[in-house]
Parts: C-alpha cells; structure tokens; sequence
C-alpha cells in the first residue's frame, strides 16, 4: 500500500479529523488541534493529546484548532497538522507523501475551497481532488450512485450542519448552517450555570451530553455524575444531577437545524419536494447518535429519516469508496458515478 499507489481520503472537519487508507480503511479519527511551543516553532502534539492540552490551559503551550465551521482558518497550522497526523496514520515516514481525495464543506465559497486545496497541498499532498462532504456523506451512509429518487442528506457536526439533495450519484443543491453539537453543549453550560449556579468547561458539557445521550426523556438516563467550578469562588465539587428537562432542552436546540431544512425543502422545487416526502431524510453526523433525534425530525419534518448504520464515519467511507474510482469523480467534486 505505501509509494507510488498511496491513496488516502482526508475528512478534517471543526471537531475531528478523519483518514481513511485506500484497501485498509479508516485508520484515523481524531480531534481536529495541534500543539506548539509558546514561539510557534515546535509542535508538540497533535490530535487528542493537542486537545487535552487545549483544556488544562497551559502557558507552556499553544493549542490551535485550525478549523472553524467547517472551513479552514488557520492556513499554516491546517497544514502542520494535516501532515502530521497523516505521519500518524500510515504508522512510518513514507518516501512520497499520498494523493487524496478531501472532503470539502457543502455550500464552500471559493475562497474557502482553496484554503482547504492550498492546506493540503502544503501538508505535502501529490496529488488532491475535492469531493462534496453531503455527497461523500450520502455515498458513505449507502446511497447509490444510480439511485434516481431524490433524497434529502443532513448531516450535524461539531460546529455545523452540512444538507443537501443527492440524485444520481450527483449533488444537486446543498448548503451549511453553522449550528451544531457544540451549540448543544452550550445550552447544556447556560443550564447548568443558571440552574446550579456552576461554570462548566466545554469539555465536560460534552461529556454530560454524551452521558444523556438522548433529546427525549423516556430515552435519557436519569442521572449523571457532573464536575464543575462553582462561579463565586475556586471550590471544585461533584454534583449528582437529575436529568429533569435536559433531554427536552437539547430537543429544543436542535430547533433552528430543524427549521433551516424545513425551510429548504418548502422551497425546493415540486418534483424535489414531492420525492422527499417519499425517501425521506438520511441522517448523518456525530449528533445523529443522540437518541430521539431522528424521532425528532421525523415528526417536525412530517418525513422518513433514517440515520445512517456509521453515522459519525459516513463522509469518511463514502471518500474510501471514491478512492476506489477516482475516475468517476466530476472535476467540480458534486458528481460521482455516471458522466463527468
């Protein structure tokens, strides 16, 4: 699999980064930071280790999380940590660095289109072709190629919401909103602040929505163990808390996703619409593992969703399946299978 035949799909998305090896698989997920000396000069890690780092606030250390709603805003530092987590991911230094296929943001500007190419270049790249992150997304979370109807893919990230229409193996409109789990961990933060009088650092407003793990009540668990610094003094205390009313708020903040794909499907054409209703929502993303959430849809969309066996990993396969014809791939990244 190394030299001349190194084929890698690159998914590096606001909260992690995933790499999938052409005949080997995903062989990487791991958050999207980087850690340098205080000059800037040195990196120090990469990945979870950068991450952790990021949340014991070290002087000695500067963490960067070079992508920010889905697009990249640190150039240097993408490029930095592109490459060494790709070092990572083959396990060795290689002779040649790979070729990839990237997934780019559904609804990218131009502008942040070349971000991404010129970062992954930097990172050392032979070789890159852009593909569409809802399209790569559907392809990975079992649509085919050849399937005609159309078919509403959503996907909710870290920081945003990627959706669009696939047909035919070709996207046909799409767009982002940037609005995502993160934003459930905030409503989480707010709650608990307000209710408990108790400041929590972001990471451990994940982990309280990861235990909860659910958007409606008869799905969550009951109770959690929560850790936090209380906001008039530094007394750090354990509290044991009731999940009363957190699944109903975390269904009320996946409202404006909800609303935004609402609103697109009414605006779509007749036909589109009309097909929808029919197929239905394919449902993708890290916040799709929420129990409820495609109940939640389902029933303010009044349409089929369906979340995807791989959620979290769908965009991911869906670029090892491109690797494996490359060929079939549009220039502009929104087609793949039948004419280019």
């Amino acid at each position: 699999m190394l030299g001349w035949n190194l084929d890698l799909g690159l998914d590096v998305g606001s909260c992690s980064t995933r790499i999938y090896h052409r005949g080997v698989g995903i062989v990487l997920d791991e958050p999207s930071a980087i850690a340098f000396s205080p000059t800037g000069q040195e990196v120090l890690a990469v990945g979870a280790e950068a991450k952790l780092m990021a949340d014991q606030s070290s002087r000695e250390v500067r963490v960067v999380f070079p992508v920010r709603g889905g697009v990249v805003a640190d150039h240097q530092a993408a490029a930095r940590m592109i490459r060494e987590l790709v070092r990572r991911a083959l396990g060795r230094r290689t002779l040649f660095m790979p070729r990839f296929v990237a997934a780019l943001t559904t609804g990218a500007t131009s502008v942040e289109q070349a971000a991404l190419l010129s970062a992954v270049q930097s990172a050392g790249a032979r070789r890159v072709r852009l593909v569409d992150k809802t399209l790569a997304g559907g392809i990975g979370g079992g649509l085919a190629p050849t399937e005609r109807a159309a078919r509403l893919v959503v996907s909710i990230g870290g920081n945003v919401t990627e959706f669009g229409v696939v047909s035919r193996g070709r996207l046909v409109w799409g767009r982002n909103v940037r609005f995502g789990g993160r934003d459930l961990d905030e409503a989480i933060r707010k709650m608990m602040l307000n209710r408990y009088g108790v400041t929590l650092a972001p990471a451990t407003a994940e982990q309280m929505k990861l235990q909860v793990g659910a958007v409606l009540p008869q799905m969550a668990r009951s109770r959690v163990l929560v850790g936090g610094r209380e906001v008039y003094g530094e007394l750090f205390r354990n509290l044991q808390i009731t999940l009363d009313g957190i699944p109903d708020l975390l269904g009320r903040a996946i409202s404006p996703i909800i609303n935004e794909i609402h609103w697109s499907i009414a605006e779509a054409p007749t036909e589109q619409r009309v097909e929808i209703k029919a197929t239905g929502v394919l449902l993708l993303g890290g916040t799709a593992l929420l129990q409820g959430v495609p109940q939640v849809m389902r029933e303010r969309l009044g349409v089929p969703v369906v979340r995807a066996r791989e959620p979290a990993h769908a965009c991911a396969l869906g670029l090892g399946m491109v690797l494996q014809d490359p060929s079939k791939l549009s220039r502009d990244g929104r087609r793949y299978g039948g004419p280019v």
